[in-house]
């Protein structure tokens, strides 16, 4: 049985494209210019120097992909692989060369940074934030493109509506997109802080975070109908709620006030 490409249709099938009806060019990378859309995020330094150094061993091992920019050739795919050629000493570098335009360029570059095994989750929701607003692509279309579930590439999406400092702690590694899409439902900024404190001093498990962010969520659904029904009431009202039982407390200040309360529960149709 065939294995299934992991990336839909993917970079290895345009590969597959260009190397049919493209020969292997060496190009000298002074000129091969940089693509101003380049989606890449962050390259990290270590992994960057062990490229390096298996190219001086092996070689450049998959050509990099590029289009032609008057008498220079712009980088479309392969950004890692010529930062570590240079570091290697290359003067010269393998290439495909490729006719397309600025829309195929951005896809190629989108979906060859997918790709990498290093990606963190914000990193990955910023390349398919791409695909929505630069592509027009919906969520399906994407998730049909990279070979994920829908709902997966709208969770991870949704981790780009953090404040920047949650963001930053699930680049670092140090939260999860489960506690980063937890920490969506809580709408004050303040008690976001109090649970990524109480993440990160008690390594808290996902669900255990959204157990307590329930309750607190809960509290403020009573609180709110609290507020309705003393608002309608023009009277304290207190709701006590636990396992599904509870109590609805309603204060009266004087006989008058009772019989009120009563007429307006029993005969206001309003």
């Amino acid at each position: 049985m065939q294995k299934k490409d992991p990336l839909g249709r993917g970079l290895q099938a345009i590969l597959k494209d260009i190397e049919e009806k493209r020969t292997v060019s060496l190009i000298p990378v002074e000129r091969i210019v940089p693509n101003p859309n380049q989606p890449r995020v962050k390259v990290d330094n270590e992994s960057l120097l062990g490229l390096a150094q298996s190219i001086k061993e092996k070689g450049v091992l998959q050509p990099l992909i590029v289009r032609r920019k008057g008498d220079q050739y712009e980088l479309i795919a392969g950004e890692r692989r010529l930062r570590a050629s240079i570091m290697a000493g290359l003067k010269e570098v393998p290439v495909l060369v490729r006719e397309v335009d600025e829309k195929e360029s951005l896809e190629i570059a989108l979906i060859e940074n997918l790709q990498r095994e290093d990606l963190n989750p914000i990193e990955i929701a910023t390349i398919y934030k791409r695909f929505v607003d630069e592509l027009g692509y919906t969520h399906e279309e994407i998730a049909n493109k990279i070979g994920v579930e829908r709902s997966s590439v709208t969770n991870t999406l949704r981790l780009l509506k953090l404040p920047d400092w949650i963001k930053e702690k699930i680049m670092e590694g140090k939260l999860s997109p489960g506690h980063g899409r937890i920490l969506l439902s809580l709408k004050d900024e303040n008690q976001q802080r109090k649970f990524v404190e109480k993440i990160l001093k008690e390594k808290s498990p996902v669900r255990d975070i959204e157990r307590e962010t329930r309750k607190i969520k809960k509290n403020s659904e009573l609180l709110t109908l609290e507020d309705h029904l003393s608002e309608s009431l023009k009277t304290k009202v207190h709701i006590t709620y636990r396992k599904n039982r509870g109590k609805i407390i309603i204060e009266f200040y004087t006989k008058e006030d009772l019989l009120r309360l009563v007429e307006q529960i029993l005969y206001d149709r309003k």
